[in-house]
């Protein structure tokens, strides 16, 4: 049993931006089925100011 400090999840919705951070050295850490769209995956990763930064960087980009 883990009894660590928890981790602050982000959800990313959009395939392109987690393609985008994975390129980017962030690892995804858990994939779950969409509350809205069982036919979509949301993806979840580390809460950080560096991956907010990252995908403001993203955004920029597009």
């Amino acid at each position: 049993m883990y009894k660590g400090p928890k981790t602050t999840m982000y959800i990313v919705r959009s395939l392109n931006m987690v393609n985008w951070l994975c390129s980017h050295g962030f690892k995804i850490l858990k994939v779950e089925d969409s509350e809205k769209d069982e036919k979509l995956k949301v993806f979840f990763f580390e809460e950080s100011p560096a991956l907010h930064h990252t995908m403001m960087m993203y955004r920029k980009e597009v």
